[in-house]
């Protein structure tokens, strides 16, 4: 997979999974982990845009 084409999906998708990707590019997951480590692209850190959390409050007391 040329690098331009990665660049270009994560500028288009920053807060996809490496599966989401892998998916869409017709690639493994093993394979995206590797290209965006050479390409020095982290793993995305802001948690606000997490899919996997709900925007309701937890049932922790405060």
């Amino acid at each position: 997979m040329p690098d331009d084409v990665l660049l270009n999906d994560v500028k288009e998708h920053p807060d996809d999974y490496q599966y989401e990707r892998a998916r869409r590019l017709n690639c493994s997951k093993t394979g995206i982990h590797h290209a965006l480590k050479r390409l020095g692209i982290s793993q995305k850190k802001d948690f606000r845009t997490s899919k996997s959390l709900s925007d309701q409050k937890s049932g922790v007391s405060e």
